[in-house]
């Protein structure tokens, strides 16, 4: 399929684009099959269609040495595994294999896009490759421990996370991996040991305290458990790999900033990923994931405002998004602008109405905007789906209050009464029972 490119773009990239794929120079190489570019941005269309033409160009060198097209292919795939285009990545990472057999860069990338991919059983294959070959890598061992820990296999994974600590015995990986290794296996004195131990190491990682909490509940320390679970966050601990570190060094354009954002916002340096998705729109105004993820960091730094522009833009570019619509529901309604919320809310549902989130707020809305026939509808709805939601349950007596249906009210408060008590949940018996009287003491006007 002929597509039509930039004028300013080379004639050489033209032709490039034209090509579906490129044939394999050898025997024992494979195809590259180039993947589709149309929907690009501009700046990353014209890096990649380089390099196709690059290596195009190295594999019609008469008498080219092995070496030199292995790293041809290798340079391909590193800007495809960049940009996540992981089949040709792992077509382009074959041949350099092939093409330099001790090269462990090769196997080794293979098999984090195996690993990324769900393939396993090949990541499992292509990491003992690349660890025999360098061993010294303790990526290797780490990466190979959390798929043995995730697939449940705990000797393995505790085998490849103490190789780490031969390599590096301040990984702070390997010991969170230990930790959690201990902790599937209930010694929770062990993981204890080992999660602390991280902490030293990395204190920031604020994710650790999370199953530090889990560990000193296993030895009932609840206190501490308590305290770790207060101090729990989203920074969790990675191992150093330099392989697939320098792939974001390929990345342009809104990529780059993404990722640079993503990571600023993790770590809650709120102002530098908010400089950063700018800079993602910039490059690329269309740009949905940016425009929500700075809505997000505008959220969290309490600039309303500016966070409903954000997801306003994103449905000028995609009208139907669910994401826009449920924050754009709750940010208005927060706003108490309920009556705009409710157009948000309804189109979530519309795509999705399985989502009682959504719903719930949309009850709420209709509540506080009088619509107390809608408001019941909503929340029976949800009673019918989860007949334990106490908030579902507690705005449906006050819908019926507010359309006059008193008796109905009193009766359904009654029994959530009769429920909370035999629940032991005290507090919310003696709200409800303050409520039955407010409720009996009132004037019932039908609306």
């Amino acid at each position: 399929m002929t597509r039509i490119l930039n004028p300013d773009f080379k004639s050489v990239l033209s032709v490039t684009l034209l090509v579906l794929q490129l044939a394999a120079p050898r025997e024992n190489l494979v195809a590259i099959h180039w993947p589709d570019l149309a929907n690009v941005e501009v700046d990353v269309r014209e890096q990649l269609l380089k390099e196709q033409a690059s290596l195009t160009a190295a594999t019609k060198v008469a008498g080219a040495s092995d070496a030199k097209l292995s790293e041809a292919y290798g340079s391909m795939g590193r800007t495809f595994h960049a940009y996540s285009f992981n089949a040709a990545a792992r077509e382009c990472y074959v041949n350099a294999s092939r093409l330099a057999t001790q090269d462990f860069r090769w196997f080794y990338l293979m098999a984090k896009l195996d690993q990324q991919d769900g393939r396993m059983f090949e990541a499992i294959k292509n990491y003992l490759i690349a660890q025999s070959m360098n061993p010294s890598y303790v990526a290797a061992s780490i990466n190979l421990g959390n798929i043995f820990l995730e697939s449940n296999h705990p000797t393995e994974a505790r085998k490849h996370f103490a190789e780490a600590l031969t390599i590096d015995k301040n990984s702070p990986a390997a010991h969170y991996g230990l930790g959690q290794v201990a902790l599937s296996e209930r010694n929770y004195a062990e993981a204890v040991s080992y999660f602390e131990r991280t902490l030293a190491i990395v204190p920031g990682a604020n994710r650790v305290h999370y199953s530090l909490a889990m560990a000193y509940r296993g030895l009932g320390e609840l206190e501490k458990a308590k305290a770790n679970l207060r101090l729990q966050g989203t920074v969790g601990v990675r191992v150093a790999d330099p392989l697939v570190d320098q792939l974001q060094d390929i990345v342009q354009g809104e990529r780059l900033h993404l990722i640079r954002g993503k990571l600023a916002l993790d770590s809650k340096r709120y102002a530098e990923a908010a400089d950063e998705f700018r800079k993602a729109i910039a490059s690329r105004p269309e740009s949905v994931t940016g425009h929500l993820n700075l809505a997000a960091v505008l959220t969290f730094q309490k600039d309303v405002a500016g966070a409903i522009e954000q997801f306003e833009a994103v449905l000028r570019i995609a009208p139907d998004n669910e994401n826009a619509h449920y924050n754009l529901g709750v940010l208005l309604a927060n706003q108490n602008r309920h009556q705009e919320a409710i157009g948000h809310l309804q189109a979530v549902l519309k795509s999705n109405p399985r989502d009682s989130s959504a719903r719930l707020l949309l009850a709420q809305a209709y509540l506080r905007t009088e619509q107390g026939k809608q408001a019941l509808e909503e929340f029976m709805r949800i009673v019918e789906a989860e007949p334990g939601n106490e908030q579902a349950l507690l705005g449906q007596v006050q819908a019926l209050f507010q359309l006059g249906r008193c008796a109905e009210a009193v009766q359904l408060t009654k029994k959530l009464i009769e429920s909370a008590e035999q629940q032991g949940k005290i507090s919310l018996a003696e709200k409800l029972k303050r409520d039955l009287q407010l409720y009996e003491r009132s004037p019932c006007k039908p609306h």
